[in-house]
């Protein structure tokens, strides 16, 4: 059952940002379109609010939904980004980043 709703919750996520994107695109053009601009301007306007608000919005949900490990030696900036993991998964990439064999300076 934990693995129906995760998978359901990554759909969630991944489909939220194209709909908001897709919404805020089309009332862009909409305000656009009153102004009588020539077609293909109008859809370089509206491709670019799409992809700007997506990526945005994309970029924002990636980064809530991850867990970051830093090295704790100081001025080492060995650093793990992890999303969707298992709490097991998530403690031994912990312990990797605090007893990584190599510290490379920040």
């Amino acid at each position: 059952m934990s693995s129906l709703s995760s998978t359901l919750n990554r759909r969630l996520v991944g489909t939220v940002p194209v709909v908001v994107s897709g919404t805020v695109a089309v009332l862009v053009g909409i305000r656009l379109h009153a102004h009588h601009l020539p077609w293909s301007l109008l859809l370089a306007c509206t491709l670019a609010v799409f992809g700007s608000v997506a990526d945005t919005l994309t970029r924002v949900v990636e980064g809530w939904s991850t867990t970051t490990h830093r090295c704790t030696v100081p001025g080492c900036g060995f650093t793990v980004q992890l999303a969707h993991t298992t709490p097991a998964e998530n403690r031994r990439w912990q312990e990797t980043a605090a007893a990584h064999p190599g510290h490379t300076p920040r």
